[in-house]
């Protein structure tokens, strides 16, 4: 019998399985999971994951697997694709495209076998992301059924930051569905300036993933696992200890240093029964690595050629290449791998038998390091020849050419790598594609037109800072260049960044001179984007007049373009445009609805947002159908929609303050995870005021962010409710009655109600009533068509601190019931406290 190199039981994780299995079952009831395990390298991580899929199997449910790579330039969602396509392979793909309808077109992107059906029109790079991120959900969701389905996601610290959205936005989308999400990462490999410390911080401060950490097995486990292998019973504690202290209870590492003794016949069987040389007389390779070349070392010569040739190729490779860079024929080849494989280096890839996968990364690793560099650059070559002949990815065919040290010629399949990229909605992956070209470009358009490329990319990569520096590099460019539309087209993202980087007036400047140069070209999509971001910038200065002229006017010129995606875009700011009236949330709703149905997920979102953050400040009732409407939308953590922050908003107002310090901590853990830092501000202030009102005033105090940078009037009704009340409840009257003037100082404020009642409330709180009653008054003549609960709540109150505590009564009771019909819990109770001080 030929002895096995690894065990065949699992050993030592009894309450890690424990755990994961707690989770598949609570997907297998419809309450999916996202879990990470984490540990060192060779620790167990990927056996602890195949035995949860064996058992996930015995429940009748779907195992899909894939892993990621470390490769230079990593292939975007290469671990989705892997599992999605595998198991496709063995479904009736026609059923499944019909089931998916038209997104299955989407998923044509990442997995060719749904390719039949027509590529959607694009309207927008962030549209297409969500479109081809649901349009995954929706697939795990069909396969899931009535049974749970575990998707393992395998190395995600090799991860590209495709995957990471991807695997982000999952786990987000399937917490009510039977799917189970597992992503296995090294914890050695993490450290504070790895791109995946970021996320995982995120996922576990906003609960949306559990770690299981795997440390060093124990000398016990050790034994045991030394017996199983070996198919004894038991084995001596001294062999034991020396075992474990060897490996130092790394599973892989034991079993490589036990089968190197195995082939040295340090142990050996003899008479039926396993024997071991003298403990005094064992020896051990002092690291994996030299257990793992001690064993390559003992193949044949040519054999050996073979698999480092392999090595280089990568974790997993084709036969067929293998046969194309081996520099052997291809009986050599087959020869090679049938020895790597019953010596278990290799294993053959069940669903795909031309394939083949190191068993451990650790090998490969080990093997392909101990390459000496001229192999390693003829296979890269070798490889990059062969898959250019065959017409291969462009990402993988530029992988090989720069590995090659063949730069200038990567740059061709670098561009066309960087297409694929995009296309796919991988933007980061297409933005650092085009970087390796960047210097190989000396013609000066080329140049300007990919600064502008790699820049957007950034942007929509949730870069802001080094996309503003790449877009305005391009712009100069474009400008020398006597390039106006292109140059236009290049500042209105530059806007954007700019704007999300708190310099608002520059950002103003900049799209409306995009919109100068594109006037002159007549209407089009770009144009209308243009005018839709001026309304923006209107509105968030609170000028609504030239938020609504805007608007407007990128309707009438999306529908000459016959750009519907910027038409329903645009309309939704001409809703803002009414803001204060009924006819603003009739605008929304009609908004919404049409959004659902063309499947514009951006705008659909972008109206809720917005809806909620009216009605709050504008006190009118709503919330809770507006909330509902959420439901209906699937998100992103990189789309500024916010969703998180919009619902803490929400349900504060509601009078739920738990529930909404719960959504704010989840808003900052996502924003400070993507280094969003307008929607981080803003997450703190909601989580601040949920503090207060819970009665934890020093938590909410520390929870208050520096005031914004920006000049944005805006920003001062974000902030103002929250340091009012803090500076109230701190005992701080001075800089409540300050901050309340602030508050007053502009008639667009004024009109918001909600930042006028935390205004009187701080100016009463430093006993300046005539400050107050002057600003009640100056609010109810500019008053808008809602709203009016918030200024007769503020009305009262300067009645009461006036001693006209009759009057205040009847104006605060008034004040409380139109608060009771629209539902604002928060505020009938303080309508509630205030008339109860009146009446007594």
């Amino acid at each position: 019998m030929a002895p096995r190199a690894f065990s065949p039981v699992l050993v030592g994780r009894q309450e890690e399985l424990s755990r994961l299995e707690d989770s598949l079952l609570a997907a297998n009831r419809g309450d999916g999971r996202f879990v990470l395990v984490a540990g060192e390298a060779g620790i167990g991580k990927t056996r602890l994951a195949a035995e949860l899929g064996r058992r996930a199997r015995k429940l009748g449910g779907a195992v899909l697997w894939g892993s990621c790579s470390e490769v230079e330039l990593p292939l975007p969602y290469l671990a989705f694709v892997e599992a999605i396509g595998n198991h496709l392979d063995a479904q009736d793909v026609a059923a499944v495209r019909a089931e998916l309808g038209p997104l299955a077109a989407e998923l044509a992107q990442l997995v060719p076998q749904l390719g039949e059906l027509p590529p959607v029109a694009e309207t927008d790079s962030a549209q297409a992301k969500v479109r081809l991120f649901e349009a995954v959900v929706a697939l795990l969701e069909l396969w899931a059924g009535d049974r749970a389905l575990l998707l393992v996601v395998d190395d995600i610290h090799w991860a590209d930051g495709s995957t990471r959205e991807l695997l982000d936005y999952a786990a987000r989308r399937l917490a009510r569905s039977r799917v189970m999400l597992l992503a296995t990462y090294r914890s050695d490999e993490v450290d504070r300036r790895h791109p995946l410390t970021r996320a995982v911080q995120g996922w576990r401060r906003s609960g949306l993933g559990e770690t299981v950490s795997l440390g060093a097995i124990a000398p016990a486990h050790a034994a045991e696992m030394i017996a199983a292998i070996l198919g004894v019973e038991e084995v001596s504690a001294e062999l034991a200890a020396l075992v474990h202290e060897r490996s130092e209870g790394n599973p892989f590492v034991l079993e490589e240093m036990l089968r190197d003794a195995l082939d040295r016949g340090e142990v050996f069987q003899a008479d039926g029964a396993w024997q071991r040389r003298p403990v005094d007389a064992f020896r051990l390779p002092e690291t994996v690595r030299e257990a793992v070349l001690l064993r390559l070392g003992r193949l044949d010569g040519e054999h050996v050629e073979v698999l480092r040739a392999a090595a280089v190729l990568g974790r997993s490779f084709d036969h067929g290449l293998l046969v194309e860079v081996a520099e052997a024929d291809e009986r050599a080849v087959l020869a090679a791998l049938e020895a790597a494989v019953s010596l278990q280096l290799l294993v053959e890839e069940p669903e795909k038998p031309d394939r083949y996968s190191w068993r451990h990364a650790l090998t490969q690793e080990a093997i392909a390091s101990d390459t000496v560099l001229p192999k390693r650059l003829r296979t890269h070559s070798a490889a990059a020849d062969a898959l250019l002949a065959a017409g291969g990815s462009a990402l993988v065919v530029a992988r090989h050419l720069l590995a090659a040290g063949r730069a200038e010629e990567a740059a061709d399949a670098c561009l066309r790598a960087a297409e694929e990229a995009e296309r796919a909605v991988a933007f980061k992956e297409a933005a650092e594609l085009l970087e390796r070209v960047l210097p190989h470009v000396s013609d000066p358009r080329d140049r300007a037109r990919l600064l502008y490329r790699i820049g957007r990319l950034r942007w929509l990569n949730g870069e802001p800072g080094p996309a503003e520096q790449l877009l305005a590099e391009a712009v100069g460019h474009l400008d020398d260049l006597d390039l106006p539309v292109e140059a236009a087209h290049a500042r209105v993202y530059l806007s954007r960044c700019r704007w999300e980087l708190d310099q608002p007036d520059a950002a103003l400047r900049d799209v409306e001179a995009a919109r100068d140069a594109l006037e002159r070209e007549g209407p089009s999509a770009e144009l209308a984007h243009a005018y839709l971001r001026i309304a923006g910038l209107h509105a968030f200065r609170l000028d609504y007049d030239g938020c609504r002229r805007a608007a407007e006017r990128a309707v009438e010129i999306a529908e000459q373009a016959s750009a519907d995606f910027e038409r329903l875009w645009a309309r939704t700011f001409v809703a803002l445009g009414y803001f204060g009236s009924a006819r603003e949330f009739d605008i929304f709703d009609e908004c919404y609805r049409e959004a659902l149905e063309k499947g514009y997920t951006i705008v659909a979102g972008n109206v809720v947002h917005n809806e909620i953050w009216d009605r709050v400040h504008m006190l009118v009732g709503g919330l809770e159908r507006t909330l509902e409407k959420y439901e209906d939308v699937p998100f992103h953590s990189w789309s500024s929609i916010g969703i998180e922050v919009a619902r803490s908003w929400a349900l504060l107002a509601l009078g739920m303050p738990p529930a909404a310090l719960e959504q704010a901590r989840k808003a900052v853990g996502r924003h400070e995870s993507l280094g969003n830092p307008k929607f981080g501000w803003r997450s703190h202030l909601a989580g601040a005021e949920a503090l207060l009102e819970l009665g934890r005033t020093s938590e909410a105090a520390a929870e208050l962010p520096p005031p914004s940078p920006g000049s944005e009037l805006q920003d001062v009704v974000y902030d103002t409710p929250a340091r009012v009340r803090i500076a109230i409840a701190l005992g701080r009257a001075g800089e409540a009655a300050d901050l309340g003037r602030r508050a007053g100082s502009d008639d667009a404020l004024v009109r918001v109600p909600d930042t006028v009642a935390a205004a009187v409330e701080g100016l009463l709180a430093a006993g300046a009533v005539d400050e107050a009653e002057a600003l009640v008054a100056r609010a109810k003549r500019l008053a808008l068509e809602c709203g009016r609960a918030g200024l007769e709540l503020a009305e009262g109150r300067v009645l009461l601190a006036s001693g006209k505590a009759g009057e205040a009564r009847a104006v605060l009771e008034g004040a409380l019931a139109a608060f009771e019909d629209a539902g604002l819990r928060l505020w009938a109770w303080r309508a509630q406290a205030a008339a109860a001080e009146a009446a007594a």
